[in-house]
């Protein structure tokens, strides 16, 4: 009774439009004022708890080096490198997209941030080249849906912390399933740009991008330092992170020269916004996880499966279909702490790797962030394009298609998630 309630009631809330944290918080609070024989005062106790974790200082700054990087200049050069390379050929713009979404994602991990940083460039350019707009919308929102995957991943900091796994080995997992789904969807809009006709823009040049290369080198070196950084064992993730952020000052200040004081202030401050709202939400799961555990949740979900069946597949299968049920719904920060305390214990009871379930979670969330009616992902792209909203939707079925078949293939063939983990634990 007391679960029911406790859904019910976050589902209520939800409906009426609160925030999720308010509503993650205030369905503790319902739960432990009618069920649990506890003060209230638990709710705030163990919203503090979560938050106070040194791992989680890496969330905030990785949200500021997104913010330094846009304003900086480092994404603008990032494009046009991409550009120089693969422009030329059909489809050469979409492809640009891809590769640049994912230059930024391997920066920022955040798909959103990507979405908007290259959008803003891309989709007006893509149109003034003949593409659909609704499909420049389409591909960009897509495109951006790496972040969460590829390192320096902001959700997959989260799982680590929430699962109890190392931050390197967790961002390393990310690595494969977001390689994977990037290259898929660059094999669709290629072939859906061949079927159009959209052509190249430019011509191949040597010389053209060894100087693109003089140009952005100082923004390409940015994903080298923090990931080099981190994986060498120079710095941990939280350490890399820092550094992320003292780069983009120091490169937008007095290298590209784009940045003012004015500017880095206006960065801070949207940077403090949204990791406040982050942070509200990893409080308010952690009150909320904590009534999942009390009443053994995971526990007993394990028990109603297994009494059906023992195989791990049954488990996956139904994972995948929580988490896409709920990607439509619920922002991928919340999915991950709501679910990661549910779903950890029971993939340990059926022998499914906490790594490689990182990995399906987290590309589960992903393509949430492209499916009516709560993708942030497609609501920005038709944003940053100016479209209406439901013409993008129509344009946006063959990908989110291809990102369903890349879930299927991270969740049966675990080595694409877990082969480079294991190589840094070897």
């Amino acid at each position: 009774m007391g679960v029911a309630v406790l859904f019910a009631s976050f589902f209520v809330f939800i409906l009426l439009g609160t925030p999720i944290a308010l509503a993650l918080g205030g369905s503790a609070l319902v739960y432990i004022v009618l069920f649990a024989n506890v003060s209230p005062i638990i709710v705030m106790q163990q919203m503090l708890a979560s938050v106070n974790t040194y791992t989680l200082l890496a969330v905030p700054f990785f949200i500021m080096a997104g913010a330094l990087m846009e304003t900086g200049g480092i994404s603008k050069r990032i494009v046009s490198f991409c550009q120089s390379l693969v422009g030329h050929f059909t489809g050469g713009l979409a492809l640009v997209v891809v590769l640049s979404s994912v230059f930024f994602a391997a920066m920022t991990g955040s798909g959103v941030a990507a979405c908007a940083a290259v959008g803003g460039i891309m989709i007006p350019m893509m149109v003034k080249n003949g593409y659909d707009p609704d499909f420049a919308c389409a591909l960009q929102a897509t495109s951006g849906i790496f972040g969460p995957l590829i390192p320096p991943s902001i959700v997959m900091v989260l799982y680590a912390v929430y699962a109890n796994q190392s931050v390197s080995t967790m961002l390393m997992a990310g690595v494969g399933p977001g390689f994977l789904q990037a290259a898929m969807v660059c094999v669709l809009a290629v072939a859906i740009c061949f079927r159009r006709g959209y052509k190249g823009v430019g011509t191949f040049s040597i010389k053209r991008v060894g100087k693109e290369f003089v140009v952005s080198f100082w923004a390409l070196l940015a994903p080298i330092i923090i990931l080099g950084g981190i994986y060498s064992g120079i710095c941990t993730a939280t350490e890399a992170s820092g550094v992320a952020c003292f780069y983009s000052i120091i490169v937008g200040l007095f290298i590209y020269k784009e940045m003012n004081f004015k500017s880095l202030m206006n960065c801070l401050s949207k940077a403090m916004m949204s990791t406040g709202n982050i942070m509200l939400i990893v409080g308010a799961s952690g009150a909320f996880s904590w009534v999942l555990t009390r009443e053994r949740i995971a526990s007993h979900a394990a028990e109603i499966l297994l009494s059906i069946s023992d195989s791990k597949y049954l488990f996956l299968l139904c994972a995948m279909v929580i988490l896409l049920i709920l990607g439509c719904f619920i922002d991928s920060v919340p999915i991950t702490t709501i679910m990661t305390p549910i779903l950890a214990p029971m993939a340990l009871q059926f022998g499914v790797s906490l790594v490689h379930l990182g990995g399906l979670m987290i590309s589960g969330t992903c393509i949430g962030l492209i499916t009516p009616p709560m993708g942030l992902n497609l609501f920005m792209g038709a944003q940053v394009g100016n479209r209406p909203i439901h013409k993008v939707i129509g344009a946006i079925k063959p990908f989110v298609i291809i990102t369903l078949v890349g879930f299927l293939l991270v969740a049966f063939f675990p080595q694409i998630t877990t082969f480079l983990p294991s190589l840094i634990e070897n």
